[in-house]
């Protein structure tokens, strides 16, 4: 099982890895730009923590779409 994950979505670098905390399962998610964190949260899962990152940058660069 792949346990982190690094992608550039436009523009942005979404970086995924294992929540630290012992005590909370999940993964921690993060997008960044320029040298700065401009987001994060944690997800139950890879996929979710992916899809979570992608709408923080949707939002970020007005894209989002209805769904």
């Amino acid at each position: 099982m792949q346990t982190t994950y690094e992608e550039e979505y436009l523009d942005y670098q979404i970086y995924i890895e294992p929540n630290p905390d012992p005590n909370n399962e999940g993964f921690e998610w993060a997008i960044c730009k320029d040298g700065s964190e401009w987001d994060g949260g944690l997800e139950y899962s890879i996929e979710e923590a992916l899809k979570a990152a992608q709408k923080a940058v949707d939002l970020r660069q007005g894209t989002v779409v209805a769904s």
